[in-house]
């Protein structure tokens, strides 16, 4: 058997040397859809299906608690709030429970030690979380149970990066102190290199776990390991009779239960559903580049129909000339994948780049051991899909008559059949659906990139620095430096307006309770809202337009009358017909005066009151930053960063590092987190989009590029096949138009047969995307059309180029050949 592989083999490569042309055709279509097969099950296998880097991941769980509240069934994956976890972690006997708390939504705090200022990404984890995941410090500890209550010792663990970069990867940097969000912290411990927790923590310190403040909500993200002898069954079963009355109570919502999930099944919930989709997606580029080979297959069939007879006629089986074919095929799927490989290589960069917003979970993903063995299994496999059909079909000829038969009556008799046909319908049917797809999403992102973001984005600058620092508590300090550092910027040659605000148009912002005193809504029952302080000059630098009333001014102090300025969403919601100037409202501490009504601005989805919109403009209430207590302070600084908002008349090239400079200027400990233009963040809100509308655009194009080559390939083929057929006709008085017209008709019905089956498939396939749809239905008819009419204009030229060679055709030349 070994020897007649190998003999199979060495054939095989001859063959594929011997037509270079359709040798390079093939690894080409075969690299491309195996390599974009690859880089996307990179991703796959990273974040769904390589096991989490921790010791016993199966036994790792998060919860998840599912029941019916006022709004209608909700589920809660990992969230929990203090009073659940407190009950978990002393009541449980078959799970050891830890938990992390929410780092907010305004990116990283501050470091300082010895001379060196940094921003890093804290992470705040109950005693217990290292030993939960299973991994052990490098050098030092981890937390104590004293130092995880009220009151504990404020201590760090750092990650093996932080250690490296801020302290020189010292050893004797366990005892040493540092300063943390202006306060002192002793450091402990430093985990091993890689670890990063479930996100990109840089550093590492106690929860205090309460179930109060923070922990009276669900703010505390769930991790759980299995104690040796639990099953999951058991473990489910304890967790919903501890847990599921502890949430009810808190939250009223009936029935409650909770149960344990995979801890990777619960940290990748909300990537799964796209990651799968794109997954699919890059399926079907493959099958469609089988389907192109197999059709390039059996057209090389068809020219070898003479050697396929001798060699059956000298006693050869057609099991051992299937056998042969498919060994061919084994051969040019193998050098395909290993090109793949590199394709797949290039691709992830891509992926990586374009999507670095979108998936941020801190594993590396890589073409690793496992990537590479499907890589190799799915070259195989494409190997039987597209090298069995050619192979039986070139098995069926008629031996006598494929001897006796010569020239283009020979390659005639082969190529002629309806499979070749086919597998051309069909890979046009598989485009249709992928550029239908395709379309539906660019059709959503130029719909939401087209919206009014509600203020001019052009020329601005923003940076953003975190307070939750012991030095700002007090609103006097905080104030000083906005003052300050403003001052100075305003000074900036080319700065035409600043301001600063809580929260950036096109981000999540605060949602915070607020009270109707003197409006149309009941003043018992409070109301949700969007709400952010900002300094006077921000809606100058942002160039929202005031409406009605005024804008915050600089004689809003915190000494003077409590005020409030709403956007015309607000005022419309809860103010119609009447105007909202004048009316009282209480929120962030005090009762306010709303004296001004601002044009809406884009933010993010906030997930209150319906808003179900990747944008939206929802009602928002601005305050001067100088009439926000401290206590207020605070808290909102444990979720959300203030950022610096920089107008500049021309180019904001080096706009930047004046506001850098004058932050550093007025506080040398104070790092700006992030720098970046305005348009940087209207960008980054639409992340997801872009990265699914570019993905499956790129994979549509493919598609279409690979259905062009297939019907190419069979108007050449025909061609060739038809062209003693074609001479007679031009000697018998046809014209060549109609000549052109009779070999390019095939391959337009063909094409219209594919985009009619491929639109129906379409009209199905797309139903399953529907969440990542905005502001175009599934059944767009003027996304279809377009396809439709490309499709049909690609198929037009693919069948056109071959068909002019009927133009240089000499009738007589022709017919003196055969």
């Amino acid at each position: 058997m070994l020897e007649t592989f190998l003999r199979d083999f060495r054939y095989g490569v001859r063959m594929l040397r011997k037509t270079p042309g359709f040798t390079l055709i093939a690894l080409v279509t075969l690299a491309v859809g195996i390599g974009v097969n690859t880089a996307v099950f990179s991703v796959v296998n990273a974040l769904l299906l390589k096991p989490l880097p921790y010791p016993e991941p199966e036994r790792l769980a998060t919860i998840r608690v599912s029941g019916r509240g006022s709004a209608g069934v909700f589920t809660n994956d990992t969230a929990v709030d203090g009073a659940t976890f407190l009950a978990i972690r002393d009541n449980a006997k078959l799970v050891d429970a830890a938990v992390e708390g929410s780092s907010g939504w305004g990116g990283g705090v501050n470091l300082f030690a010895g001379d060196r200022a940094a921003n890093v990404v804290q992470a705040r984890v109950s005693e217990g979380y290292f030993r939960v995941l299973g991994i052990r410090p490098f050098i030092g500890r981890g937390f104590t149970p004293d130092e995880d209550r009220e009151g504990g010792a404020p201590v760090a663990v750092l990650s093996y990066g932080l250690w490296s970069r801020v302290f020189s990867a010292d050893p004797s940097v366990i005892g040493r102190s540092m300063m943390l969000r202006g306060e002192p912290y002793t450091i402990v411990g430093v985990m091993p290199q890689g670890f990063t927790g479930g996100g990109e923590a840089d550093v590492w310190t106690p929860l205090h776990p309460s179930a109060k403040g923070e922990g009276g909500g669900t703010n505390y993200g769930l991790t759980l390991r299995l104690r040796p002898g639990a099953d999951w069954t058991q473990a489910s079963a304890e967790l919903d009779r501890i847990a599921s009355p502890v949430f009810q109570n808190q939250f009223g919502r009936t029935p409650i239960s909770c149960s344990l999930v995979p801890l990777q099944t619960g940290n990748t919930s909300e990537i799964r559903e796209p990651l799968l989709m794109l997954w699919g997606a890059v399926g079907l580029v493959l099958l469609i580049a089988c389907v192109n080979v197999a059709g390039l297959l059996l057209a090389r069939s068809s020219a070898r129909a003479r050697e396929v007879a001798t060699r059956m006629a000298l006693g050869s089986g057609r099991g051992a000339v299937i056998r042969q074919l498919l060994v061919e095929s084994a051969v040019l799927a193998l050098l395909g994948g290993a090109a793949g490989v590199l394709v797949g290589w290039v691709v992830l960069d891509g992926l990586k780049a374009v999507g670095q917003d979108v998936f941020r979970f801190g594993y590396p993903i890589a073409l690793d051991g496992r990537v590479l063995a499907v890589t190799v299994v799915v070259a195989l496999a494409t190997s039987v899909v597209f090298g069995l059909v050619p192979a039986v079909h070139a098995s069926r000829i008629n031996v006598q008559q494929s001897l006796a038969e010569s020239g283009t009556r020979a390659v005639a008799g082969g190529a002629g059949g309806w499979p070749r046909r086919l597998l051309v319908v069909g890979e046009v049917a598989m485009g249709v659906v992928l550029l239908v797809s395709a379309g539906l999403l660019v059709r959503t992102f130029l719909q939401l990139k087209s919206l009014n973001p509600g203020f001019d984005p052009s020329n601005v600058v923003t940076a953003t620095v975190s307070l939750q620092d012991a030095r700002y508590e007090e609103p006097a300090r905080i104030a000083a430096l906005f003052d300050q550092t403003l001052a100075q910027i305003r000074r900036y040659p080319g700065v035409e307006a600043a301001g600063v605000t809580l929260g950036l148009p096109y981000t999540r912002l605060l949602n915070m309770g607020f009270r109707p005193i003197d409006g149309r809504v009941d003043p018992r029952r409070g109301t949700i809202a969007n709400v952010s302080y900002i300094t006077p000059g921000y809606f100058e630098a942002l160039r929202v337009p005031v409406k009605e009333g005024r804008g915050v001014q600089a004689s809003d102090l915190a000494n003077s009358a409590p005020i409030a300025v709403v956007n015309e969403e607000f005022a419309r919601r809860y103010y119609e017909g009447r105007g909202a100037v004048g009316h009282h409202i209480n929120t962030m501490g005090a009762e306010r005066e709303i004296v001004g009504v601002v044009g809406n601005t884009r933010t993010t989805t906030s997930g209150y009151q319906g808003y179900n919109d990747p944008l939206v403009t929802p009602p928002i209430i601005y305050v001067p930053a100088t009439q926000v207590n401290a206590s207020l302070m605070k808290l909102v600084h444990t979720w959300f960063s203030p950022s610096w908002v920089v107008r500049s008349a021309g180019s904001i090239e080096g706009v930047g590092a004046g506001i850098r400079g004058a932050i550093t200027t007025v506080d040398p400990m104070l790092p700006v987190s992030k720098l970046e233009s305005m348009r940087d963040v209207q960008s980054a809100s639409l992340a997801t989009q872009r990265f699914m509308m570019s993905l499956v655009l790129g994979l549509g194009l493919v598609a279409l590029l690979l259905a062009a080559i297939g019907i190419h390939g069979l108007i050449a083929s025909s061609v060739t096949e038809r062209t003693r057929e074609l001479g007679i006709r031009l000697a018998l008085g046809a014209s060549t138009e109609q000549v052109v017209r009779a070999v390019v008709m095939p391959g337009m019905t063909l094409a219209a047969a594919g985009v009619l089956i491929g639109g129906a498939a379409a009209l199905a396939a797309v139903r399953l995307m529907q969440s990542f749809l905005w502001g175009v239905t599934p059944a767009d008819p003027l996304t279809f059309g377009a396809v439709a009419a490309t499709l049909l204009a690609v198929a037009l030229l693919a069948s056109l180029v071959p068909a002019l060679r009927v133009v240089h055709l000499d009738p007589a030349k022709t017919l003196r050949a055969e």
